[in-house]
């Protein structure tokens, strides 16, 4: 009887994305077996309090609650389940904990009656109170129920306030910050402006050879290759020992990569597997360690260096070779070094390409001819709102025909630039992953937007007040999350 009543609770206050009250249904094993705080490891905290799997508490009943709800819609409960569930369940607990924190500081507590008022209907039947049902439950866990309707008209007096709620007064809503008609006139905008553009494209991936070559040029020494053993281990002072084992010829250093080396920076055989003096230099605490390394005779060992990992050994297998750019394979290293270590290279040459390109479509009326007359790709960005992050009550921004602007809509930047354009007026370059935008706005639409497209821009808008709020509650100093370690651990 108890569960029935708690799953009727459940219905008529609970939503799932805080879920820490009523327990309901079935899953008791899961903390069964925890019958106390001595028994339970602590989770983490809020504000100093330890957030534990003790029954009755937020966090326990969250994770019963949101179990019971993965088996409801048929999901498997196994390890990687419970662990989402636990996370789930302690953003939730730390949510509630907050909530009801802040409701305590205002001095507010629920009224004897508002908590009846929620009972009521327990134990009524055909619309009327039934002592029968009243006297089915024990006084114990009619207290419990009280506590727990209590706790969550705390929460739920926080939540209403903030967020708003379904009760109104005539059209207006009972709860919730108000919104103005300039907010709303603001949103709707969103959803039915909508603007194409013309297109001029600067792939960043199509970095010319010319500019490699001159690059290799300017860093040749960085591509020297370099014939090395190493031995890396953990401590220096095992590291040191090793040096002098080495020179004293007590073991070889084909013995020593067998049997200590952590084999970090090389293959199975000691050989390193980053040869090329740049890379070498970047496995180093410090890079002027690279001249004693460099200075090693054929067959000479080095003493022990600090690495990036531990303290590592060298031994020269031989003289380097000079890097020789027309071959391929070292060509190819240049230009993944460039890609990986100098992109602002690669951008700037685009950046002053694209630059250029603008001070002459300005004086060339036709868009398309300018870009074809330089040799820059040209093209055309469909319709598209201006829809940053993607909110629901807008529609899309449908860029997939159009690679240049993939994600777009996550793209500040380009967002901004792109839609304070005047009609033929030329953007600046815009940067937007791999490419180099510049955008001419070529026509301007209003869409129809529905009644039922309209209704959903406040319901949207609280989710994503409400979501913001969870990401700022859950980011607060006050938070301390130990769910991984705790649940990996245990």
């Amino acid at each position: 009887m108890k569960n029935k009543f708690y799953w009727i609770g459940s219905v008529v206050i609970l939503f799932l994305s805080v879920i820490c009250f009523v327990v309901f249904g079935v899953g008791t094993e899961i903390i069964a077996a925890l019958t106390g705080e001595s028994n339970s490891p602590v989770f983490g905290k809020y504000d100093g309090k330890k957030i534990q799997m003790v029954p009755g508490t937020d966090f326990a009943n969250a994770v019963q609650n949101y179990a019971n709800y993965y088996q409801n819609q048929g999901a498997n409960l196994d390890e990687n389940t419970y662990f989402y569930i636990y996370n789930y369940a302690f953003n939730s607990a730390v949510q509630a904990m907050t909530y009801k924190s802040e409701v305590a500081k205002s001095g507010y507590k629920p009224s004897a009656k508002s908590v009846n008022r929620i009972l009521l209907p327990y134990f009524s039947r055909d619309g009327k109170y039934d002592p029968e049902l009243y006297n089915q439950i024990t006084e114990s866990d009619r207290n419990a129920m009280k506590k727990d309707i209590t706790s969550q008209l705390s929460y739920m007096r926080f939540s209403d306030d903030v967020f708003g709620s379904s009760e109104k007064v005539g059209e207006n809503t009972l709860f919730g910050l108000k919104e103005s008609s300039k907010e709303a006139e603001f949103l709707q905008a969103m959803a039915y402006t909508k603007r194409s553009f013309e297109m001029a494209t600067f792939d960043k991936t199509a970095y010319p050879d010319s500019e490699v070559k001159a690059y290799a040029a300017e860093k040749a020494d960085m591509f020297n290759k370099y014939s090395m053993s190493v031995v890396s281990v953990k401590e220096e002072a095992q590291a040191k020992k090793l040096v002098n084992q080495l020179k004293n010829n007590e073991v070889t250093f084909e013995d020593a990569v067998k049997e200590y080396s952590e084999k970090w920076y090389s293959n199975g055989d000691g050989l390193i597997t980053d040869s090329y003096e740049y890379q070498i230099k970047e496995n180093l605490a410090n890079a002027d360690d690279f001249s004693k390394i460099a200075a090693l005779e054929k067959d000479a060992v080095s003493e022990a260096i600090k690495t990036n990992n531990g303290y590592s050994i060298y031994k020269n297998n031989g003289d380097k070779v000079a890097a020789d750019f027309n071959n391929a394979e070292t060509f190819e290293a240049v230009k993944n070094y460039i890609k990986t270590n100098e992109s602002g290279r690669i951008e700037d040459y685009f950046m002053a390409k694209a630059n250029a390109f603008v001070e002459k479509a300005k004086s060339t009326k036709e868009f398309s001819a300018a870009c074809e007359s330089q040799n820059v790709k040209y093209g055309y960005v469909p319709a598209v709102p201006l829809n940053y992050g993607e909110v629901s009550f807008a529609d899309k921004v449908e860029v997939e025909d159009v690679p240049e602007m993939v994600n777009a809509s996550t793209n500040e930047n380009l967002l901004q630039k792109a839609f304070a354009l005047k009609f033929d007026e030329i953007s600046e370059p815009i940067v937007n992953g791999n490419y180099i935008l510049v955008l001419k706005l070529s026509s301007d639409q209003k869409v129809d937007l529905s009644d039922e497209a309209k209704a959903k821009i406040p319901t949207s808008v609280k989710e994503y007040d409400q979501s913001s709020a969870q990401s700022a509650v859950l980011t607060s100093k006050k938070v301390e999350n130990k769910v991984a370690e705790v649940y990996f651990n245990n």
